[in-house]
């Protein structure tokens, strides 16, 4: 653990919603590392993670219907566990839950294992350098979008996500307006893939 002031950020959401560094690198989840680059630049802290904080009331669901209320408290718990991007570092997830020992924390999207380690399996745990090496992307890809707001670029080319096979267009309505095809020339989807993190920040590393 690095000395000096941590800081995380937490969006408070009313749908459950998590980070995914393939949309990060597309533009269009850029809103959490952004705030967490400018405060940490302004605090001179070292970023933490960024978390989203579900709001939807938990209906729970068991085939046992005499649950008791350590399992019932333990299943709303799950409902409200934070998710997102979170630094790697044993002593900074213990401080987001000071009740954590060994497994996996009530709290947030985190685990200890047996061994005092991290769980290494969680695909939301970052470095300090791989978040600096996201908060560099994510500056890149602001101005990026800067030029082309101010250069007029209004092309259509709509986002497609490959992991869940859905386009921004499935449920716009804007359709007639628009005019977008992809069988006519010239228009194409803005595909996102959906790569692993290893393979994103291997590509942002080279």
């Amino acid at each position: 653990m690095q000395n000096g002031k941590y800081i995380r950020i937490i969006d408070y959401k009313s749908s459950v919603k998590s980070i995914d560094l393939n949309e990060v690198m597309a533009g269009i989840q850029i809103q959490l590392l952004t705030y967490l680059d400018a405060i940490s630049k302004k605090e001179n802290a070292n970023p933490a993670g960024t978390l989203y904080f579900n709001l939807i009331e938990p209906i729970i669901k068991s085939k046992n219907k005499n649950l008791s209320e350590e399992e019932l408290e333990k299943q709303i718990q799950d409902n409200f566990k934070m998710d997102g991007l979170i630094l790697g570092d044993v002593e900074v997830i213990k401080m987001m839950d000071n009740k954590l020992v060994n497994g996996n924390s009530n709290i947030i999207n985190a685990g200890i294992d047996k061994e005092k380690d991290l769980v290494k399996s969680k695909q939301n745990i970052l470095k300090s350098d791989e978040f600096k090496i996201l908060e560099k992307e994510v500056e890149k890809i602001i101005k990026q979008i800067s030029k082309e707001i101010l250069d007029g670029k209004i092309t259509q080319n709509p986002i497609y996500l490959a992991k869940t096979k859905t386009t921004a267009c499935n449920y716009c309505k804007y359709k007639s307006i628009c005019g977008f095809d992809s069988k006519i020339c010239n228009n194409k989807y803005n595909y996102v893939p959906n790569l692993k993190k290893e393979e994103i920040l291997s590509k942002l590393k080279m």
